[in-house]
């Protein structure tokens, strides 16, 4: 009579809960472990948690199919600086505030370029305005005037700024303003400014400059 043996059971083995958030990862896996991937040999830091272990103890690396966070690139901002002709003569007018100015340039011919009248036969051109009947709220305006190179006429010229209009946020007072002239490569600054009594400027000069023609 052969002796009684108790018969060999296999330890059993309960299920693991799986996170729903991970369920996706382990198709993966499985999918890998069919197809024969091979895992590398060292997986860096930036991999934890990319990767899964099979049954058969290999390593399955999911770094291809795991979401990866994309650095953050903020948007690209706006110059808040317009491109200015230039050339032989340019007139450019700044300030600060968000009240209507005006800037003008009459040539020798007493053509005159204006926010009203952009372009004048002797070359003469308004490229940038600003703050136009205060339908922008614009703190650091800039408005343009050039002739380009080879173009301007000899003789007298004649800088207007004006207050055209006051516009909301603007406040009240002179209103302080900064030309840049150029004229044929010297450039000069000026300053000034005009209010609600006096508010027309003008400024006279040449080309060619006066010291040229002494």
């Amino acid at each position: 009579m052969k002796p009684c043996t108790s018969p060999t059971t296999s330890p059993i083995q309960l299920p693991i809960p799986i996170p729903a958030q991970a369920q996706w990862l382990l198709a993966a896996a499985a999918a890998a472990s069919v197809l024969g991937v091979a895992a590398p040999a060292g997986l860096t830091q930036e991999r934890q948690g990319c990767f899964m272990i099979t049954q058969a103890g290999r390593l399955i690396d999911l770094s291809e199919i795991c979401p990866s966070a994309q650095p953050f690139a903020p948007p690209a901002q706006a110059s808040s600086t317009p491109t200015l002709g230039t050339g032989d003569i340019q007139v450019t007018l700044r300030w600060t505030t968000t009240d209507d100015l005006d800037l003008a340039v009459r040539d020798p011919s007493g053509d005159i370029v204006a926010y009203y009248n952009r372009t004048v036969p002797s070359g003469g051109q308004l490229d940038v305005d600003a703050n136009a009947g205060c339908g922008e709220q614009n703190a650091s305006p800039i408005e343009n005037i050039f002739w380009p190179s080879g173009g301007a006429p000899q003789g007298q010229f004649s800088i207007e700024v004006n207050l055209f209009t006051r516009c909301p946020g603007g406040g009240g007072g002179s209103i302080p303003f900064n030309l840049t002239l150029l004229v044929q490569g010297t450039t000069r600054t000026i300053e000034g400014s005009v209010s609600d009594q006096q508010p027309v400027a003008n400024f006279p000069f040449s080309l060619p400059t006066q010291a040229a023609q002494r």
